[in-house]
């Protein structure tokens, strides 16, 4: 290995003077000041030889599992649901070796494992088990139970039923490695800080020494020596690998060691921290003396820097994106090696992966081509799953601030590149209500209220970008206040992002959550938002219809509803177990379990992202209308269209249209939030036992095929089964909802109510039970309303209209009204829909739509339409609103309503922009010109190969002559990928073609009474 550093590179001396200076002028860092110092001090009072006798070395397992059942008065599902997957309590500092049950209050192991473990202690240090002395596996806690219960040495515990029991290997990777509290990690930032902080050599000795240990045992750390099958469950990805702890949280375990050795690298001058360590060295045998700071240092370099490389490229420390490249940053810039760590910082830039063949490595830190190819144009990753997509930020925000400290003016510089950008826009747009983050795929619980984003990310982001959207999330974040926003405590004036948010907030006002359409994603969100701010007044609806893979559900084209405070429509949320558990990949992740539609049985296939055809968020008719033709290759349209129609500034109402074609059975899939139902139209009659799967078919029961490769229909993990084999044409269940997670106070949650209101044939309806996952605050079960129709070649439009309430319900009567094709045309009725709705204002709503915009319709033999989609309010006899989109009629005979020559702007793609770049732009030719102006806010649809769709806000349109114009879709890539990752001198793939026909739907609406 070569020579140690000169001096600290992640904290430099300007970095620490910065923070010294600012903890003597700020309240805030003084703040943060005394609280590492408290903690440093709770560690520091058992001692050093306490700190280096702690550190385990890899003889003894790591692991997560311990079984919820032993000695509990609870089942281990209640046990999950009250304490969470990793519930069982430790204290490291007082009661160091030792697990308490918290539902029971029992103590494990049973044993006397400290003295077991130093009596096993070999001239190393290490512990073998061959050394350790028996007679201290004895049931020294509860001996009435026999002298072996609850007895553990180290590689755990097999009970009376042959259940194996992890007690030590538990405690030591969530109390001793890796967790929140974990000794190590958190002991060695609290000194870290503390030192940094005031400089004092009392917090930096214990913290060397710590650090000094884990660097002599680390090297040789392999936990894939410990399988999962023998109850050792890291996260590892299942590759099995790791080193600590799986390879997964490896890298945020090691970035805690380097950031010590840097933050130590002066204080191990100190004469007495070598004698300390020197004398270990010399009574443990140790191949590093120890006798002199050089020596020391080279430890921790050896130890622990220089082992990062080799061990990201054997695949032991590897997590999601961004988490390894994080590391191996960290260790490129504290190494400070002109050779390694120019070698490290293109290897992370350089494309590669996870390969199994010959043997499992990593080839390459893939940053830049995963960033074209990978992360969509909003800026999320393949997770599809919110919370996990924050991943990518968190730990790639690291990656460039180490890069760009190395070279700033380099293309190394993440900042530098729109798709990195782009990961900031990935949070806030998500939000409905305010309150919430729609539990897309793998993330939170099912309903709570969740925001992602810290604003720490925030203040990063406006500091680099100064847009102001950032500053107004930052502030929204900080509790909507500007006391408490400030820059890091490194920062040489970390007060001037204060007074910059402040003026972005004069200047813009406080932040808002409009309706949003993310096409990249997939993900649109109908908002209404007034400007009271009332929470009762404040509603939205989304749609997702992104990525069904990796931590996404097969859930495409699912909807939520968020109204009066609440979650309306939640969905499942994080499963108990993120592994191949049956309930997980069966029901959790299966398209029954969200609000969708099931084609013969079975789950939906893979699918990136949808194709959207229409959207308005902007209009007192709210519309979203997306097609998905991946995820059921059977069928030649599975399409959803779902309008949020204002209704008074209280209430909004969605009209939903789903459409299929293909397959012998489709099953519509509905559920409201906690609570009881009750229904209008239905004659259920109780299935007296089975599940919906089938009355000799258990809960949860055998299905034939492992969960991992499970295509099935998840049918038997809906009970409590009630069924009506005959339902009329409209029927209504009402969800009288439950405030699950207590968002309304004190106000009865239970006036609050969802109604789902289906019209139209279908041969079955059922109500039945499924069961949410089973942690801390979800529900025991929510309601599901199950709408089946069957038949050969079969063709379902799946009509109905949503309504949330409060108390009473602000529309009378819903009904089908009749929709003819005019001038001999002929439709199919799934084809079309036609709602006549009256609200107990006064006012009727027709609201009608057609997948075929160029027939003309009579409507209730009413008003002539031609168009996508409309609506008519009427109201004291006349006509007091208009909407069409994408349409030329919508009017009664006399030529009352809207009526125009072209329902859409269509043309064809000239030129785009072709580079990566934060400014993009689509030339475009008009058939035959157009008297329409196109517009900001307007969306083009581009009809491409259809391997991913291609619609953009136009941000800006600069018309260039009667027939051209230059549209600007801002920070929006047209960039689908590298032709090559392996060689980006090939050039990109594109959404878009020359040649590619778009339209531009028009949108018109009118108010006002027009008799």
């Amino acid at each position: 290995m070569g020579s140690p550093k000169q001096k600290s590179t992640y904290y430099t001396s300007e970095k620490i003077a910065y923070a010294r200076r600012n903890i003597a002028k700020y309240e805030w860092a003084r703040r943060m000041k005394d609280a590492a110092v408290q903690e440093a001090e709770s560690f520091m009072a058992n001692g050093m030889e306490f700190l280096w006798k702690s550190v385990t070395p890899q003889t003894l397992p790591r692991g997560i599992r311990v079984h919820m059942e032993l000695g509990s008065p609870v089942t281990g599902a209640q046990f999950l649901k009250e304490y969470g997957t990793y519930g069982w309590q430790g204290n490291p500092l007082t009661e160091p070796w030792k697990l308490t049950d918290p539902s029971s209050g029992f103590t494990f192991p049973t044993n006397d494992f400290g003295a077991y473990y130093e009596s096993g202690l070999d001239e190393h240090g290490i512990f073998r088990k061959g050394l350790a002395d028996p007679r201290y596996l004895v049931n020294e806690l509860y001996p009435d139970k026999g002298a072996s219960w609850g007895v553990d040495d180290g590689f755990g515990w097999i009970d009376e039923e042959g259940q194996k029991w992890t007690f030590i290997a538990y405690y030591n990777h969530w109390y001793l490695w890796y967790g929140a509290g974990a000794l190590f990690p958190k002991a060695l930032k609290a000194f870290r800080e503390a030192y940094l902080y005031t400089g004092e050599m009392k917090y930096a000795a214990p913290g060397i020494v710590l650090l000094d240990r884990i660097a002599d045992v680390y090297p040789d750390m392999d936990s894939s020596v410990y399988k999962w099958d023998d109850c050792y469950a890291n996260s590892h990805g299942l590759t099995g690998k790791g080193k600590a702890i799986g390879c997964i949280w490896e890298p945020g375990l090691v970035w805690e060691f380097i950031a010590a050795y840097d933050a130590f690298f002066p204080a191990m001058e100190d004469p007495n921290v070598a004698a300390f360590l020197s004398d270990k060295a010399s009574r443990y045998r140790l191949s590093n003396p120890k006798n002199s700071p050089h020596d020391v240092r080279r430890n921790s370099e050896d130890g622990i820097v220089r082992q990062v490389f080799p061990s990201i490229k054997e695949g032991q420390i590897r997590g999601n994106f961004g988490m390894h490249q994080r590391a191996l940053a960290m260790a490129a810039v504290v190494l400070d090696d002109p050779e390694a760590s120019k070698e490290w910082v293109e290897w992370i830039l350089s494309t590669g992966g996870l390969v199994y063949e010959p043997e499992l490595r990593v080839t390459g830190g893939n940053v830049l081509s995963t960033l074209v190819d990978e992360v969509d144009r909003d800026g999320f990753g393949n997770e599809a799953s919110p919370t996990y997509n924050t991943i990518w930020l968190d730990q790639s925000k690291a990656v460039a601030e180490i890069l760009e400290q190395i070279d700033p003016a380099s293309d190394s510089n993440l900042y530098r590149h729109v798709k990195f950008k782009k990961f900031f826009d990935s949070r806030y747009p998500l939000i409905v209500h305010r309150n919430y983050t729609p539990t897309i795929g793998d993330t939170g619980k099912s309903g709570n209220p969740l925001i992602i984003g810290t604003r720490a990310e925030y203040i990063l982001a406006y500091e680099k970008y100064k847009e102001p959207v950032y500053a107004q999330y930052a502030h929204f974040l900080n509790g909507s206040r500007i006391e408490g926003i400030q820059g890091s405590i490194f920062s040489e004036d970390p007060e001037q992002i204060t007074r910059d948010i402040a003026s972005v907030i004069e200047e813009h006002g406080p932040m808002k959550f409009p309706s949003r359409h993310l096409s990249g994603y997939g993900f649109v969100s109908l908002s209404e938002e007034t400007d009271d701010k009332k929470e009762d007044s404040m509603r939205g609806l989304w749609m997702y219809y992104g990525r069904n893979t990796g931590h996404g559900h097969r859930d495409t084209l699912n909807i939520g509803l968020h109204a009066f405070g609440m979650d309306l429509m939640p969905d499942n949320g994080y499963p108990e177990t993120a592994d191949y558990a049956p309930k997980r990949l069966q029901w959790v992740h299966n398209t029954i379990s969200h609000n969708t539609v099931v084609v013969n049985e079975s789950k939906q296939n893979e699918s990136w992202v949808g194709i959207p055809h229409h959207y308005d968020g902007e209009s007192m008719v709210k519309l979203i209308d997306v097609e998905a033709p991946r995820v059921y290759p059977l069928t030649t349209l599975y399409r959803r269209t779902v309008a949020f129609i204002r209704a008074d500034d209280t209430h909004s109402y969605a009209v939903d249209i789903f459409r299929v074609k293909g397959g012998q059975n489709h099953h519509y899939s509905f559920h409201g939030g906690e609570g009881e139902v009750s229904v209008t139209g239905l004659n259920l009659q109780k299935q007296a036992t089975g599940t919906y799967a089938g009355p000799d078919i258990a809960f949860i029961g055998k299905i034939g095929e492992t969960a991992k490769n499970y295509q099935g229909s998840g049918f038997q993990h809906l009970y409590n089964v009630e069924r009506d084999d005959a339902p009329s044409d409209s029927f209504s269940v009402d969800w009288a909802i439950k405030d699950t997670w207590g968002v309304r106070g004190k106000e009865d949650s239970a006036s609050v109510h969802l109604r789902l209101t289906m019209l139209g044939q279908v041969h079955e309806a059922a109500i039945a039970d499924g069961q949410p996952p089973q942690v801390p605050g979800n529900p025991k079960s929510l309601k599901y309303m199950i709408a089946k129709r069957s038949g050969e070649q079969l063709e379902s439009r799946f009509l109905s209209v949503i309504e949330p309430y409060k108390n009473n319900r602000f529309i009378e009567s819903i009904e089908s009204v009749p929709i003819i094709a005019l001038n001999g045309h002929h439709t199919a009725d799934s084809e079309t829909a036609a709602v006549k709705i009256v609200l107990r204002s006064g006012r009727t709503d027709y609201v009608v739509n057609s997948i075929h915009p160029d027939v003309r319709y009579k409507v209730d033999d009413k008003f002539d339409f031609q168009g996508f989609f409309g609506v008519i309010s009427e109201m004291d006899g006349g006509y007091t609103y208009g909407y069409l989109n994408d349409g030329v009629m919508l009017s009664k005979a006399d030529g009352t309503g809207i009526r125009r020559d072209k329902g859409r702007i269509e043309g064809k793609i000239t030129d785009f922009t072709k580079e990566i770049s934060f400014h993009n732009t689509l030339q475009i030719e008009i058939d035959g010109g157009t008297d329409h102006d196109i517009h900001k806010g307007q969306w083009i649809f581009v009809k491409n190969n259809g391997k991913r769709n291609a619609a953009y806000e136009i941000k800006s349109a600069v018309k260039r002559s009667e027939t051209s114009w230059e549209l600007g879709i801002g920070d929006i890539t047209l960039i689908r990928g590298y032709r090559n990752p392996n060689d980006f001198a090939e050039g990109f793939v594109y959404d878009v073609q020359e040649n590619d026909s778009f339209t531009i739907p028009i949108i018109e609406e009118y108010a006002g009474s027009r008799k």
